[in-house]
């Protein structure tokens, strides 16, 4: 099979579209034939070395699946060859799905709706996973609360959006004027302020006519704190999904925090594999009912994988970058 791999750390020029053995699946895996995958920050830092998968290298790059399993190994009841599933997760502690097949651990694939694409699925699955997570699991999001949404019209940011959108809140998003801002709208955003903005916690109040945040989605907390305590209700959460850089909290931030009872919640994608599969059987439930829509920018082949994250990283994508396996 077609497999992109990585035999060292680095940028992406340490990655290789090569020939490679499909893999057998073991016991509680199953082996998936991946029609879709999409390309995530996460992807960058194991492939960097930030981040060492424990089976070491040369190693498969690659969080997301859609696909279709084609056999199952030892054990497995749960899926059977023929059924539609999509993952996320990946590539971590187990080979990734830069590939046109993946051994995957059964609890962590979930069905995929007949109606469902599998690019969509597979835009989703991490998206829509971590926004879950992020905002029902960790954040408590509750019907009435305002949600500030950072980075509202990417991978991520587009689906917490949606999730605060179905959960009954009002939601500011934060992203560039222009069609990004309209993107944002487009998928449920009651307001969008532009995230440049030096009054950016003043500009989020007008938004919400004076309104305080219960509920922060952030996925910068380096660059957005002390706007977010400036602007959060008293006893507020914030959870925090990355940065890019130190949080650095001094004594005004640490004063702010205190005056407004924050809660500073953190949350990783890979540290929830036992959450994934009942999260994204949910998801997949909404992307077929319409409520959900996992908004792909561009697609690329794996002959391409250095180019997706290249567009991944630049600050116009809207949605998802996804793989056809089948280029």
């Amino acid at each position: 099979m077609r497999a992109v791999r990585f035999h060292e750390h680095g940028d992406e020029s340490v990655l290789a579209l090569e020939t490679v053995d499909r893999p057998d699946p073991g016991p509680g895996e199953a082996l998936v034939r991946i029609e879709a995958a999409s390309v995530n920050p996460i992807d960058e830092y194991v492939r960097e070395g930030s981040v060492s998968p424990p089976s070491g290298l040369p190693h498969v790059g690659g969080s997301d699946l859609a696909g279709v399993v084609e056999a199952v190994g030892e054990g497995v009841t749960a899926v059977a060859p023929g059924d539609r599933v999509f993952a996320t997760g990946l590539g971590i502690s187990s080979p990734g799905t830069y590939a046109e097949y993946a051994a995957a651990p059964v609890e962590q694939l979930a069905p995929l709706p007949a109606s469902v694409p599998f690019r969509e699925g597979a835009a989703a699955a991490m998206a829509f996973a971590t926004a879950w997570r992020a905002l029902v699991t960790r954040g408590d999001i509750r019907l009435g609360d305002l949600a500030l949404v950072h980075g509202a019209s990417g991978g991520v940011g587009h689906a917490a959006v949606q999730v605060a959108a179905a959960a009954g809140a009002t939601v500011v998003g934060t992203a560039r004027d222009g069609e990004p801002a309209a993107f944002a709208r487009e998928l449920g955003a009651d307001a969008v302020v532009d995230y440049r903005s030096d009054e950016l916690a003043e500009d989020v109040r007008t938004a919400a006519d004076g309104r305080e945040v219960d509920v922060v989605f952030e996925p910068q907390a380096d660059a957005h704190l002390a706007a977010n305590l400036a602007c959060l209700t008293r006893g507020g959460r914030i959870v925090v999904i990355g940065e890019n850089g130190p949080i650095a909290v001094d004594g005004g931030t640490s004063m702010a925090a205190k005056r407004a009872d924050a809660d500073l919640r953190f949350m990783s994608i890979a540290a929830s594999a036992g959450d994934q599969a009942a999260i994204l059987e949910r998801v997949g439930e909404r992307l077929a009912d319409g409520t959900f829509t996992a908004a792909i920018d561009c697609v690329f082949g794996l002959d391409a994988v250095p180019e997706a994250l290249a567009e991944l990283r630049s600050s116009g994508t809207l949605g998802k970058v996804v793989l056809d396996t089948s280029r």
